[in-house]
C-alpha cells in the first residue's frame, strides 16, 4: 500500500497565516470596543455594519431580522434610519427557517444561493457568489443575522473555517443583548404599555422641545387633540377587552396617517394628543378631518362584530397664538375638541353602538 506524502508548510507560510490570524483578531477586537458601550440598537448596527465592511474589505454586509413581536421595536427604529445605507432586510419567520434552519453557528455558501434569496436583498441575489451568514442571538433566541456577502465564490467557501466568523457572530450577540435590553427599557418608561405610544409624561418634554425649535426656526406647528366619543359605551357593551383592542386600533392609525416628523401620544384613557411640527391651521385642521373621517370608515372588527371609531378633535397652531406656551396650546385645543362634542348631533345610544 502506497503512502501519500503529506505536505507540511513552510515556517514562512506558518509565520503568513500567523500574522494574518494576528490582523483579524486585532480587527475583531475593534469591533467589539466599538460596539460594546452603544446605548441605541440603530447606531450600534449601523457602526457594526460600517466597520465590518472596512475592516474586512467586504463590499456588501446587511441585517436580517426576523418580523416577529419581540423585533418590532426594534425594526421600527432601524427603519427610521436605514433609508439610504440599505442595511435592514425585514424578513418573515418562515422564509428566516427555510434559509437558516435557526442554526446557532456561521453557514458560508457558495453554491445554491437561490435557497437562501429570502434573506438576500433582491438587488444583489444575481450579483453574488457566496454568503456568509452569522446568527445574532438575544436570550437563546435567534433573532436575525448579520449576512456577508461576495461576488466571487470563493470567499465563502464552505470548507473554509469559520472560527472567526464565529467570533464575530457571538461578540455581536452579546453586544447586542446589553444595548438591546437598555434600549427595551428607555423605550418602555417613555411609552403607554397598551398602545405603545408615548406616554404623558414623554409629551409634555416633546411638547417643550419642539416648541423650543419653534421659537429657534420661526416655524409654525400645531396640537392635535382627539377624543373617542363612544369609548365608554363600547367598553361598558363589550368588556375591557374589546375596549382595549379599540384604543390600539385608534393608536395604530394614528401612527399610519401621520408623518414620521408627527408625535403621537397617549394622553389619559380614551384621549390622544398629536404633534405636527412645521404645519398651519389649515393644514393641521385637514389632517384631523382626514383621520376622523379614516377612522369613520374603518371600524374595529373583533370576532363576529363591527364597531364603529368615531373621534372628535381640536386643534390649534400656533399661528394663532399670541404667547405660546405649552399648557396653553393643550387647553385651547381640548376646549376646540369639546365644542365640536357640543355640535355634533344625536349621540348614538349603547343600543346603537350593539346594531353597529
Amino acid at each position: 500500500m502506497k503512502l501519500e506524502k503529506v505536505l507540511m508548510p513552510s515556517v514562512d507560510e506558518l509565520i503568513a497565516t500567523a500574522r494574518k490570524n494576528e490582523v483579524i483578531a486585532r480587527n475583531l477586537f475593534d469591533i467589539e470596543v466599538a460596539i460594546m458601550n452603544i446605548t441605541r440598537c440603530s447606531e450600534f448596527f449601523l457602526t457594526l455594519v460600517s466597520l465590518v465592511k472596512e475592516k474586512f474589505g467586504i463590499d456588501h454586509a446587511w441585517l436580517v431580522l426576523t418580523e416577529s413581536p419581540s423585533n418590532e421595536h426594534l425594526i421600527e427604529t432601524l427603519r427610521e434610519v436605514d433609508e439610504d445605507k440599505e442595511i435592514l432586510l425585514p424578513v418573515s419567520m418562515v422564509d428566516f427557517l427555510r434559509a437558516t434552519q435557526s442554526i446557532h453557528e456561521p453557514i458560508l455558501v457558495n453554491t445554491e444561493l437561490n435557497r437562501f434569496r429570502g434573506i438576500i436583498p433582491s438587488d444583489l441575489r444575481k450579483k453574488l457568489g457566496s454568503i456568509a451568514v452569522l446568527p445574532v442571538v438575544v436570550d437563546s433566541k435567534v433573532v436575525g443575522a448579520l449576512v456577508l456577502g461576495d461576488e466571487t465564490a470563493g470567499r465563502y467557501n464552505p470548507r473554509k473555517d469559520s472560527f472567526f466568523l464565529n467570533q464575530l457572530s457571538v461578540k455581536v450577540s452579546i453586544s447586542l443583548a446589553g444595548v438591546w435590553a437598555r434600549e427595551r427599557i428607555s423605550f418602555l418608561a417613555t411609552r403607554d404599555p397598551l398602545t405603545l405610544l408615548r406616554n404623558r409624561r414623554e409629551l409634555e418634554e416633546s411638547l417643550e422641545q419642539e416648541l423650543s425649535r419653534h421659537a429657534r426656526q420661526r416655524e409654525n406647528m400645531a396640537v392635535m387633540f382627539i377624543d373617542c366619543d363612544d369609548f365608554k359605551i363600547v367598553n361598558d357593551t363589550y368588556g375591557h377587552d374589546c375596549g382595549d383592542s379599540y384604543l390600539k386600533h385608534v393608536a395604530y392609525h394614528l401612527n399610519e396617517l401621520t408623518r414620521k416628523s408627527d408625535l403621537a401620544f397617549r394622553f389619559a384613557g380614551d384621549e390622544f394628543v398629536v404633534i405636527l411640527p412645521n404645519q398651519q391651521q389649515e393644514g393641521a385642521d385637514i389632517i384631523a378631518g382626514r383621520i376622523r373621517e379614516h377612522l369613520l370608515n374603518t371600524p374595529l372588527k373583533v370576532e363576529d362584530k363591527i364597531i364603529p371609531v368615531v373621534i372628535s378633535y381640536g386643534v390649534i397652531s400656533t399661528e394663532n397664538l399670541q404667547k405660546v406656551d405649552s399648557k396653553m396650546m393643550l387647553k385651547i385645543a381640548d376646549e376646540r375638541l369639546y365644542e365640536m362634542k357640543r355640535e355634533k348631533p344625536n349621540r348614538r345610544t349603547q343600543t346603537e353602538c350593539e346594531e353597529g
